[in-house]
């Protein structure tokens, strides 16, 4: 694989590789929101790549996308997931400073690249011995950065239990698929659920964010001051404006629009 400064020499990409990166690409070209879009780009690198283990995270900053509470996941990663998100999630190689580097330039950034320098964070270490390694059996893990709407960012984690799974030429394809994809997803327009958020007034919004935190009608009637049944009369508003039918799809709605 032959890069200059990370970024991939045209010239020297086999045409197979360049076929596959032009595959997964038109597989998600036509997704009309950000949840379409992870759904169609998640089946493309499996079926594409082989990518078995993986997992896509958003969030309203970068820094935030390692937070995301409800991600989309793919074989083992499922598994995986509450036990990265109850002691891994702050220490995830992939947020550190040299893999943000990594993914600002050429859109991914390997486990190989990372480990190579050997000046990692001792949690980023610790995480990959203990719970890439020992736990989970990953011997191989790469990172696909794309940027969203509004200065959001979507990350792919993947995970191969060799490393062939990942093996040069599919970070290769990773790449070529990253920088053709950006333009494209900083455009996508995010789900019509976020959107109407986005149209609900300061009052429905104030009480939208209470029920995100987990707080009852009770109890955001007396940090509102108003009373019960207003937020009652509210939080059926909300719904009935947003399409959605419970509490927890509030929650996550009010999450992805970075409230």
């Amino acid at each position: 694989m032959a890069e200059s400064g990370n970024r991939v020499h045209s010239i020297d990409v086999p045409a197979d590789d360049y076929r596959r990166a032009f595959d997964i690409i038109s597989d998600c070209h036509d997704a009309p929101t950000v949840d379409a879009f992870r759904e169609a780009l998640a089946e493309a690198l499996v079926r594409r790549l082989g990518v078995e283990n993986l997992s896509v995270f958003s969030g309203s900053t970068f820094n935030l996308v390692f937070e995301d509470s409800a991600p989309l996941t793919r074989g083992a990663t499922a598994r995986m997931l509450p036990e990265y998100q109850d002691r891994w999630a702050a220490h995830d190689i992939f947020g550190t400073p040299v893999a943000v580097r990594h993914l600002m330039h050429s859109s991914v950034a390997t486990l190989d690249e990372l480990t190579a320098g050997g000046r990692l964070p001792a949690a980023a270490n610790a995480y990959v011995r203990h719970f890439l390694d020992s736990r989970w059996r990953m011997a191989s893990a790469a990172a696909l950065r794309l940027p969203l709407v509004g200065g959001r960012t979507a990350l792919v984690g993947m995970f191969g239990r060799t490393p062939e799974e990942l093996s040069p030429r599919t970070i290769t394809v990773l790449r070529l698929v990253g920088q053709q994809l950006a333009p494209l997803t900083k455009r996508l327009p995010l789900d019509p659920q976020v959107r109407t958020v986005a149209r609900l007034t300061d009052r429905q919004r104030d009480v939208l964010r209470l029920v995100a935190d987990g707080r009852s009608n009770a109890q955001i009637a007396e940090v509102l001051c108003i009373a019960e049944d207003s937020v009652k009369k509210y939080v059926t508003r909300i719904l009935h404006q947003t399409g959605c039918h419970s509490r927890l799809e509030l929650a996550l709605i009010a999450r992805d629009a970075a409230l």
